[in-house]
């Protein structure tokens, strides 16, 4: 970062390459422990079982995103996984799970990272998404995540000011 003369100048000389998949077999472990783990730039820090993950590898109908992100310095692992489900009857997909490395912040793989997750609702046949945020003791580093990323404020699930907060982008239909 010395030699470079900004943020994006770095950033473009770093070669970044995100990779992703669906989930799957291979990646299995490596995804339930990352959720089950990760506190910080997790939305939700909901967690889940072996037997949830499994049952979301095989379900065609789930938004799910292994993502990893490789540079000139070598191969990050994965960086963010992000779930996301049909809210039932309509054309919505909820992210109920969306977790990030802290390592890779600033970095703009959330940007990246949003990107894939529109390309991927779409071709399920989503029209909106919505976006959820679970206030922890521990995740208040994103608590403006989704509005820094263009979404728009939904309002409270429930009603104490502990949320969780929803947030939505794109269209009904």
């Amino acid at each position: 970062m010395a030699s470079a003369t900004d943020l994006e100048g770095y950033l473009k000389n770093l070669e970044m390459r995100a990779l992703w998949n669906r989930f799957d077999r291979v990646g299995h472990a490596r995804v339930v422990q990352l959720i089950n783990k990760t506190n910080q730039f997790n939305l939700t820090t909901r967690r889940v079982t072996d037997e949830q993950i499994a049952a979301l590898i095989e379900d065609d109908r789930a938004l799910t995103l292994q993502i990893r992100l490789t540079d000139i310095f070598g191969d990050n692992g994965i960086i963010a996984i992000v779930i996301g489900l049909f809210d039932p009857g309509t054309h919505d997909i909820r992210i109920d799970i969306w977790l990030m490395s802290c390592r890779v912040l600033g970095r703009q793989m959330e940007e990246e990272t949003l990107n894939l997750v529109v390309q991927q609702a779409r071709a399920l046949g989503a029209t909106r998404l919505i976006g959820v945020y679970r206030p922890t003791a521990k995740n208040g580093m994103v608590r403006e995540h989704y509005r820094k990323l263009g979404f728009a404020e939904a309002g409270s699930e429930n009603e104490t000011t502990n949320g969780p907060w929803r947030w939505t982008a794109g269209r009904r239909g």
